[in-house]
């Protein structure tokens, strides 16, 4: 997303890739929070940016329909669970920030023409992330729940590098 030979139509090819990633984590993220008496975080969804996007980039709701997606997944079974693949979620909208001027400055596209995702909550990002660690810090930790969500972290981590990989044209 930072290489400065970024294309339009590369950049589609990369949205692409992180909707077959976001829209079934985000689904089973929400299973496991509704499954929770009490999550006490509100769930902030990022598929529709992403759908967002890739409508204003082109891409045709049949199109958007066909996108493989991700089978998988880390597993999503308990709160250490759900700490740790939010961990990476929510940690990415930080990374957003940093590649949403890029984006602009590049591509020239902004919040409503293909960059939503990435800008997401704009100035708020960083308070989101604020509630964020207050949540995850509040959750009762012994040494087992630490090495759970630390394990569902790197889950997360790795399940999305390896569907971008696979997802790759050679050339890319």
């Amino acid at each position: 997303l930072l290489d400065p030979t970024l294309t339009l139509e590369r950049y589609r090819r990369i949205l692409q890739l992180f909707f077959g990633f976001y829209a079934p984590i985000e689904a089973g993220i929400a299973r496991l929070a509704s499954a929770q008496a009490t999550l006490g975080l509100p769930l902030r969804a990022r598929t529709g940016l992403i759908e967002n996007d890739l409508l204003s980039l082109g891409v045709s709701r049949h199109e958007l329909a066909e996108l493989p997606r991700c089978a998988d997944l880390p597993r999503l079974s308990c709160r250490e669970d759900l700490a740790g693949c939010l961990y990476v979620i929510e940690g990415a909208c930080l990374g957003g920030q940093m590649i949403a001027p890029v984006l602009r400055q590049r591509l020239g596209i902004g919040q409503e023409n293909g960059a939503g995702f990435f800008i997401g909550d704009a100035e708020e990002t960083r308070a989101r992330w604020s509630l964020f660690l207050t949540w995850i810090q509040d959750l009762p930790h012994s040494r087992a729940a630490t090495v759970k969500i630390v394990a569902a972290a790197r889950s997360t981590f790795l399940a999305f590098a390896d569907w971008v990989e696979r997802g790759r044209s050679p050339k890319e």
